[in-house]
Formats: C-alpha cells, structure tokens, sequence
C-alpha cells in the first residue's frame, strides 16, 4: 500500500547487503532518473547515520552512484531499456514497478532480465502499488499462483501500526471507494470511468 515504508525497507536490504558482501553491484531503478537518485538519497543517509565500526570506506560517492571499499556499488537510474545493459548486478531494485509504461517495461525488461539471470544468487526486487491490468498484474497474479519464480509479499494498510477503521473512513470519504481498493487495500483495478464502477464489477 501507499506510505507503509515498502522504499525504505528494502533501501535497508541493499545497504546491508553492499556492507557485507563485497564487490556487488546494486541497480536502483524507477520510472524516472530522479527518482532513483532519491532512493539512493536514502541510501546514503542511512550510511550516513550508521556506527563508524558498521561504515566501510568510501571510493565514490555522488547523487548517481555510489561504490564502497569493499569493492560493492551502487547506481542509480531511470528504466530505460539501456538502463543496465552491458552490466552484471547482484540486486536490481525496481521502485514503482507498475507505473513504468508498458512499452518501456518491455525493452526495459527484455535488457535487465538476463543480467539477473546470468547469476546464481542474483535479485531482481518489483516493489509498487498496483497500476491497473498491467505488466505488474500480471507478474504478480503468477508469482500467487506459482507460474513465476517471484515471491509475492503484499502489505496493506491494516499492518501498519495506528490505522484502524476510522482511518479507512477517513481516507475513502477524501478519495473514492476506488482509490482506496487500490492505493490501500492493493487490489488491482480494471479501467476507470467505465459505464458500472470498477468496485461494482468486481
């Protein structure tokens, strides 16, 4: 669901798993370069705020990419069909998953998927809300039904600490019943503005 910290818990993975394993690289990718450039924000600021018996030492360090003594990096860009070709990550992360155009998720897709496959342990982490019947849809409803190698994980609304049912009254009464199907509740929605509601359909 939207605002439940999904970013920044697996922001945390990646910089556990940069400080421990040496001589990764990491991908963080979204639909815009700024995008990613934040995250690794996040990234450096929670190296930043380690002990400095946790911090390795620093090679490089910029709003694009960072690499560590250990030999591991990190870089940071939008998911252009380029976007990591030619290279060999360990963990590619991929923020806002469903909201990459589906064109672009294609070339996009078909360039960074043997980069993962080639490697044994290697990652590939989608996280996002649902976007529609989309590419994301349609990974996620195989990952559930185990036609994919994906391992789902959904977190809703109701597990974050403080949200009860006046909150979802709240939300819904300064949205729609819609928004909150899918933004809250991650449930995937057909196309909107249909003859019969989306939420009567299903």
């Amino acid at each position: 669901a939207r605002q439940v910290g999904k970013t920044i818990t697996t922001v945390t993975f990646l910089l556990h798993f940069i400080l421990f394993n040496p001589y990764k690289d990491v991908g963080i990718l979204a639909n815009v370069g700024s995008t990613a450039r934040k995250i690794l924000a996040k990234l450096q600021l929670a190296y930043e705020n380690l002990p400095i018996w946790l911090q390795q030492g620093v090679v490089e360090w910029n709003k694009g990419n960072i690499e560590l003594e250990n030999g591991s990096k990190v870089i940071a860009t939008s998911t252009s069909s380029s976007a990591a070709r030619g290279d060999s990550f360990a963990v590619v992360f991929v923020d806002g998953a469903a909201f990459i155009g589906t064109n672009m998720w294609e070339e996009f897709y078909t360039s960074v998927y043997p980069t993962i496959s080639s490697g044994k342990e290697s990652k590939i982490i989608l996280v996002s809300t649902p976007n529609g019947l989309n590419h994301f849809y349609k990974l996620f409803t195989f990952a559930m039904a185990g036609k994919n190698d994906y391992v789902p994980f959904t977190v809703t609304w109701k597990d974050v600490p403080g949200r009860d049912a006046k909150w979802r009254e709240t939300e819904i009464r300064n949205t729609s019943p819609e928004q909150f199907l899918q933004e809250q509740e991650c449930q995937f929605m057909g196309s909107s503005n249909t003859l019969v509601s989306s939420t009567v359909i299903k």
